[in-house]
């Protein structure tokens, strides 16, 4: 198995770190300077994009992490005959949970109804998400959509003092969230252990409002100078992207992953992966 990430950034540093842990060889490619400065990590090779193609050429499973521009995934639409025509026949496609839109705060999972294309942002992800089910239908290869919730981790969120100036909360809004180490693990697990087409939504067990989501962060770093500020005071001023995670209101489900693999989460709520993260930072 040798698995190259083409988007290579902050989960996939994390992702890539957890697999070639297992003696797999990895690639990632990138034009981040800071990654590709860490060119010496045992079984990773960062390469820039110019490489892009060397990197596809040597691999048998691809990770494509890089953000849809506009209606299209720019690695598919750049590279498609160069994957087509190497040895991968395994793809993850990292996509969000974005993609379902507003459900009024009910939860959704793998099979709930996608309503995100009213924000042009989620649009683009639906739009890619289809481009790699007709990409993988027309050749031997196998697809996996994983869906993520909003990152955190080491270094994420950037909990400086202008995090705490103007915190936008709006009440009974839900967001469902996860942390890195646990995105890494069970990616590495769809990447060892699957055979067949599929949607995951990785998100943790507690979906939970941005207020009490930072409350928790204020507790733990004992912060005293903080402000609160709805949204709904902000939201005629807020840009399209900002407004794509307040106006869709959803718990994402992450049952199907957990009894598929029979995972437990080391971070199950962002109280302990909270605690972990910033007693660690």
């Amino acid at each position: 198995m040798i698995v190259s990430c083409l988007g290579y950034g902050y989960t996939a540093f994390y992702l890539l770190k957890e697999i070639a842990a297992n003696g797999v060889k990895c690639v990632g490619v990138t034009n981040n300077k800071k990654y590709l400065k860490k060119t010496n990590s045992e079984n990773i090779l960062i390469l820039p994009r110019r490489m892009t193609i060397d990197a596809i050429k040597q691999s048998t499973h691809l990770v494509v992490t890089a953000p849809p521009e506009k209606k299209y995934c720019p690695i598919l639409s750049q590279y498609r005959e160069n994957i087509k025509n190497s040895n991968i026949r395994s793809i993850i496609y990292i996509s969000t949970t974005g993609v379902y839109g507003d459900h009024k705060g009910k939860w959704v999972n793998e099979k709930s109804i996608i309503k995100g294309k009213k924000h042009l942002y989620n649009n683009y992800r639906i739009e890619a998400e289809k481009a790699w089910r007709d990409f993988s239908q027309n050749t031997i290869t196998t697809l996996n959509i994983v869906r993520l919730g909003a990152i955190y981790g080491p270094g994420k969120p950037k909990a400086d003092k202008s995090f705490f100036k103007d915190i936008l909360i709006k009440e009974n809004h839900f967001f469902s969230r996860v942390h890195v180490f646990d995105i890494s693990r069970l990616i590495a697990k769809i990447l060892y252990n699957t055979t067949g087409n599929n949607y995951w939504n990785i998100v943790d067990d507690l979906p939970t409002t941005r207020e009490m989501f930072v409350k928790r962060i204020i507790k733990l770093k004992n912060i005293k100078d903080y402000n609160f500020v709805n949204y709904a005071e902000q939201k005629k001023s807020s840009s399209t992207f900002k407004r794509k995670f307040w106006e869709a209101n959803k718990k994402v489900s992450n049952e199907k992953i957990k009894k598929k693999f029979d995972y437990i989460y080391l971070f199950p709520t962002y109280f302990s992966g909270l605690k972990h993260t910033i007693k660690h930072s």
